[in-house]
C-alpha cells in the first residue's frame, strides 16, 4: 500500500507543511494507492558524497548507511518513528542486572556468499570490530567486555560499563553483519559481502554505484525493484535537473530550489532528519580559548533569520545537538532563551570581558557544499556586527576533519552532523582523548554525565541523565548547534512508497518500489 503524496507549495501552505511533517503528518508515496510496481525496474537516487569504504568496521562515516543499507543487514533496525526494532536479531534484552545483553537471532539468513549467519558469526563481527586495528568503531563498543555464543540464536554481552545506547548503535554500522569468511578479503573495502537486500555489482567512486536484487532475501516484501544505482552529484540543481530529465527517481535538494520541483511537478516533502548543523571552534587557539568570546559567537547568531531566510522555513532552531522533537531533546536549552539566544549586545558585552572590547578576527573554514556556503555566508556578517570578524576560506568537504582537527588549521568552521542513533553519539565528542576533541576540552561534569546517560534499558531510566549531559555540555561551548536541518526530499510520480514511509535525509529504501508503464 502507499500513502498521498504532498506537492508542497510556497510561502504558507509550505510552512503549515513543514509542521504536519514534524509532527508526524501524512504518509507520502505515489499518487495512486493501488498502483502497480514493476519488479524488473531499477531505483536510482542521486547523493552528495562517496562512501568512505564498504566495510562498515573501517567506515568513517554514518552517511556512508545510505549505501551500506543497501547490502548489509543489522542486528537491529530503527523504525520510522525512531523506535528500535527486530532485524537480524529478533528481540534483546539486559540482564543479570544490566551486565549482560542477550540477543536472540533469526535462523533463516545467509550471507550472499553462501556463509550461514548465526551467534558465531555476530561474535566474530563484534569481536573484529573491537580490535581490529583499523576499525572506527571500537572506542563506542568499550562497554562490550566478551562475548560468548552459548547456541547458534544466542548472543550474550558481558558488559564492563553500562550499554544503554548498545542497541540504538546496533542499528547502524556497529551492528551491520559481514560475512565472515570475507574477513580476509583485501577489497571488502570496495566490495561488500553481507546478507542485505542487494549485491553490488559496480561501484565507480564518484560517480554511481549499482546493486542487484539478492537471491532468496529472507524478508522478500522489502524488496520491490530489481536493483538500485546510488549517484554522487554535489550540486543541488543538477541533482534537480537529473529528476525533470528521468535520469533519477529520487534524491533531496537544498531549499533554494524547492520552488522550482514544486514547479516541475516533483513531490516535495521536508526530509525527516537528526542532522545538525553547527558551529565547531578551536578552544586552544585564540579567541576562542576563552569561554566567554565561545558564548559571544553563539549569542550573535540568529537562527531564526537563518532558518527562515535561507532555509526558507524549511529546519528548526535549535542550541543544543538534538533537533526538537527528539525523545532526547532537551527544552532548558533553549534557541530563544537567555542564555543562547540571538542578542548582539550581550555578546559585544562578553568580547569586551574577555579582553576585545574592538573585535578580533579570526579563520573561518568553509566547507565547498551548496548547504554550507549559503549558511556560512549568512552568519559571516551575524558575526561582523558584534566584533567577530571571520577570514573565509574554503575547503574540500571531505578533508574538513583532518584539516581542522588534524592539522588543526583555521579557528572554526560550520558543519553539519551525520545522522546519530543515540544522543550521546553526538556528544561523545566532547570527551577527553577524541579525534574530534584534541584540545581535551571537557569537564569532570560532562564526563560524569555522558557516562551515566548509559544507565538504564529504557529511553526513560536514561533520560534525565541524558538531559543533564546536554546542559553540562553548554558549559564547555566548543560547539553549538544552529539549526537542525530537514532539506526538502523530491521524487517521481513513478516512485511507490510503502505506507508510513518518510522520506529521510539519509533514506532506507526497504519496500519501495517504482510504477509499471
Amino acid at each position: 500500500m502507499t500513502g498521498t503524496p504532498r506537492r508542497l507549495l510556497v510561502g504558507l501552505i509550505a510552512a503549515l507543511a513543514l509542521l504536519v511533517s514534524a509532527c508526524g503528518g501524512g504518509d507520502a508515496g505515489s499518487d495512486t494507492p493501488s498502483a502497480a510496481s514493476d519488479p524488473n525496474a531499477i531505483l536510482r537516487y542521486a547523493f552528495v558524497q562517496n562512501v568512505s569504504s564498504f566495510d562498515p568496521h573501517r567506515s568513517s562515516n554514518a552517511w556512508d548507511m545510505v549505501n551500506l543499507r543497501l547490502v548489509y543487514d543489522q542486528l537491529l533496525q530503527e523504525d520510522q518513528n525512531g523506535e528500535i526494532r527486530p532485524m537480524l536479531a529478533t528481540s534483546y534484552e539486559f540482564t543479570d542486572g544490566g551486565k549482560v545483553l542477550q540477543l536472540t537471532l533469526r535462523d533463516d539468513v545467509t550471507f550472499h556468499d553462501g556463509t550461514k549467519f548465526d551467534a558465531s558469526a555476530v561474535k566474530a563481527n563484534l569481536e573484529r570490530a573491537k580490535t581490529l586495528e583499523t576499525s572506527t568503531l571500537r572506542g563506542a563498543l568499550r562497554a562490550i567486555d566478551s562475548i560468548d555464543a552459548p547456541d547458534p540464536r544466542t548472543v550474550r554481552l558481558n558488559l564492563n560499563s553500562p550499554g544503554g545506547n548498545l542497541p540504538a548503535l546496533f542499528t547502524e554500522r556497529y551492528g551491520s553483519m559481514i560475512s565472515p569468511a570475507a574477513f580476509g578479503n583485501p577489497d571488502l573495502d570496495q566490495k561488500p559481502v553481507g546478507s542485505g537486500m542487494f549485491t553490488m555489482t559496480e561501484y565507480v567512486p564518484g560517480q554511481v554505484t549499482r546493486y542487484t536484487k539478492a537471491a532468496n532475501y529472507w524478508d522478500p516484501e522489502a524488496v520491490k525493484v530489481a536493483g538500485v544505482e546510488v549517484y554522487v552529484q554535489t550540486s543541488s540543481p543538477t541533482r534537480l535537473n537529473m529528476l525533470r530529465t528521468g535520469q533519477i527517481d529520487m534524491t533531496y535538494l537544498d531549499p533554494s530550489v524547492q520552488d522550482q520541483a514544486v514547479a516541475a511537478g516533483l513531490n516535495v516533502q521536508s526530509s525527516q532528519s537528526t542532522t545538525i548543523f553547527r558551529m565547531t571552534v578551536n578552544t586552544a587557539k585564540t579567541p576562542f580559548d576563552k569561554l566567554e568570546v565561545r558564548q559571544a559567537m553563539e549569542h550573535a547568531i540568529d537562527r531564526r533569520a537563518i532558518v527562515d531566510g535561507i532555509l526558507f522555513g524549511i529546519g528548526q532552531p535549535t542550541a543544543q545537538l538534538i533537533p526538537p522533537g527528539h525523545w532526547a531533546y532537551d527544552e532548558k536549552v533553549a534557541w530563544d532563551g537567555p542564555d543562547y539566544n540571538y542578542d548582539p549586545a550581550k555578546a559585544k558585552q562578553l568580547l569586551a570581558q574577555a579582553g576585545y572590547p574592538d573585535g578580533t578576527e579570526f579563520e573561518m573554514l568553509i566547507p565547498a557544499l551548496d548547504d554550507h556556503r549559503a549558511v556560512s555566508e549568512a552568519v559571516v556578517p551575524m558575526l561582523e556586527a558584534v566584533g567577530l570578524r571571520p577570514k573565509t576560506r574554503v575547503i574540500e568537504p571531505a578533508t574538513t576533519p583532518s584539516t581542522f582537527f588534524s592539522r588543526q588549521e583555521g579557528n572554526a568552521y560550520i558543519g553539519a552532523s551525520a545522522p546519530f542513533v543515540d544522543p550521546t553519539t553526538q556528544y561523545e565528542s566532547n570527551l577527553a582523548g577524541q579525534f574530534t576533541n584534541p584540545w581535551n576540552t571537557t569537564s569532570p561534569e560532562f564526563t560524569a554525565a555522558w557516562n551515566e546517560s548509559l544507565v538504564g534499558a529504557s529511553r526513560e531510566e536514561r533520560l534525565p541523565a541524558v538531559h543533564k549531559m546536554i546542559e553540562d555540555e553548554k558549559d564547555l561551548r566548543r560547539q553549538f548547534g544552529i539549526y537542525a536541518a530537514q532539506p526538502p526530499s523530491v521524487w517521481t510520480d513513478k516512485v511507490i512508497f510503502p505506507q508510513g514511509y518518510k522520506p529521510a535525509y539519509a533514506p532506507t529504501f526497504r519496500g519501495v518500489a517504482i510504477a509499471a508503464g
